[in-house]
């Protein structure tokens, strides 16, 4: 086999784990998931994940980059644009600054991308680290936006209800198809309803939590 058949091979086994531990983690929680569970989900041997990504964490952080950079990045852009500004930002700024790029990845990426929102519902309450080791925590330029929008806020409780602010829009997003009437896979215009309802709800959120 020559060297880039190699590779190419190499490269297909990879994704197929990827994909296979996307799957697997959202259904059933990356805790209850082994690395030996997503080796027989892939039709693989028993020590594939090891050989390709490591341990279990590295696999888990080799999940949250493969769609979740292009969400990472264009939160960064947000932010920066909102530092750009001279003006401060107001609380629906601030939330689509992180909630929209969620939405584009929906948008792009139907099935994967709701099955990595629902990896990160799971794993940001507990501050996993693949977050940090993926740079898949909220950036700190961000909230610098969100400290200046809210000058008056208890500093001790502004981090905290931010999150909290954060955290409610990604849970509700992450089952966004199970409260679907009909039980089914949203409609991309109902999929957009949907995001809009809980961009207004968490605005509302911000406003009351931290303009407090």
């Amino acid at each position: 086999m020559t060297s880039p058949a190699r590779n190419r091979q190499g490269d297909a086994t990879r994704l197929r784990l990827l994909e296979t531990a996307e799957r697997l983690f959202a259904a059933h929680g990356v805790d209850a998931v082994s690395v030996r569970a997503v080796n027989a989900a892939a039709g693989l041997g028993a020590a594939s994940v090891n050989y390709h990504f490591g341990t279990k964490d590295d696999l888990l952080a080799a999940v949250l980059v493969e769609l979740g950079a292009s969400v990472r990045d264009r939160i960064r852009a947000n932010a920066d644009r909102l530092a750009d500004s001279p003006d401060s930002p107001d609380a629906e700024s601030l939330v689509r600054a992180v909630s929209t790029p969620y939405l584009e990845l929906l948008q792009r990426h139907r099935t994967r991308g709701m099955r990595w929102v629902k990896i990160i519902a799971q794993i940001a309450p507990q501050g996993h680290p693949a977050l940090a080791a993926t740079d898949q925590h909220l950036p700190e330029i961000l909230f610098e936006q969100v400290r200046r929008a809210f000058p008056a806020a208890d500093p001790q409780r502004l981090a905290a209800r931010w999150a909290v602010s954060v955290m409610g829009f990604v849970q509700a997003l992450s089952q966004a198809d199970e409260w679907s009437r009909e039980g089914s896979m949203l409609s991309p215009d109902e999929l957009v309803t949907f995001y809009e309802d809980v961009v207004t709800f968490v605005v509302g959120g911000v406003e009351r939590l931290l303009g407090s």
